[in-house]
């Protein structure tokens, strides 16, 4: 319309081609304007569209990188966690306490309390390195503390079984040579039972010490026939061990509440992408 309204003007100088002719090219180049300006909107709509759809996919194979990363870990954790709980082998420490009260003070029975505190050690290790990599929560506290407990308690049955092996591996023939050595004996127990326990009271709270090895020998008091005496000696320090027990099933208690927030938290990945 507005091209029409021009071309039926007044003209200071002649034109090529008649009113028909031009308003046709007007028409046509309009046209052809509008189209391109059409096709560029739409191609920008499409790019933006795009652009957000990689940045979700983007997001969301981030999101399966990082699920797959943590169910790793996950299992890394419960085989750790699992490996750990099991290695408080209670079991093992009754059969070699079983052989002391059979007489047995030999380097199998060393050997075998050797590896129990390698094992522990080793395998309380890779516990406490993932654990560390978590977030601190109510269950990893629990787990926390009751591992603690039940470390330092069967950590003192290894050394005191080890202890005694060494005491009755070496034991003097003679009464008052028996004595004697003992009562040495005992008095460095003693100090290093002391030391070792304050350390752990100081580290756990309510943490109730057992009866040590060195303060049974001491209540029995019959030195000079102390191999009469091993056996009830180990059968009452066993007994204080036997009472640890549920501690390990607290701690696996704790380990599930552990694996099950950890894996709640896992399937909240893939949600939130």
């Amino acid at each position: 319309m507005i091209i029409n309204t021009l071309m039926v003007q007044p003209i200071l100088f002649p034109i090529t081609g008649d009113s028909s002719s031009w308003l046709s090219f007007w028409g046509s180049y309009i046209g052809a304007v509008l189209s391109s300006a059409i096709a560029l909107y739409i191609l920008y709509k499409q790019n933006q569209q795009n652009h957000t759809e990689n940045i979700v996919n983007r997001n969301l194979q981030l999101s399966v990188i990082k699920y797959n990363q943590e169910l790793d870990k996950l299992r890394d954790l419960r085989t750790a966690l699992v490996d750990f709980q099991a290695s408080f082998d209670y079991m093992e420490i009754t059969n070699i306490a079983s052989k002391f009260i059979d007489g047995h003070f030999g380097e199998e029975e060393r050997a075998r309390l050797k590896y129990l505190v390698c094992d522990i050690d080793e395998k309380g290790f890779k516990a406490t390195l993932l654990l560390d990599l978590m977030s601190s929560s109510n269950s990893v506290n629990e787990f926390n503390l009751v591992y603690n407990k039940i470390y330092n308690r069967y950590g003192l049955i290894l050394g005191e079984l080890s202890s005694f092996l060494d005491l009755m591996q070496n034991l003097p023939q003679n009464k008052s040579e028996k004595r004697s050595y003992i009562e040495e004996h005992l008095k460095y127990w003693e100090i290093y039972d002391k030391q070792q326990k304050e350390i752990v009271i100081n580290k756990i709270p309510e943490f109730t010490p057992q009866k040590s090895i060195s303060e049974i020998i001491k209540s029995h008091g019959n030195y000079e026939n102390i191999e009469e005496e091993a056996s009830d000696i180990v059968k009452e320090r066993l007994l204080e061990t036997i009472k640890d027990s549920s501690l390990k099933e607290n701690l696996k208690e704790c380990i599930q509440n552990i694996l099950s927030e950890e894996q709640n938290r896992i399937y909240t990945i893939l949600n939130q992408a």
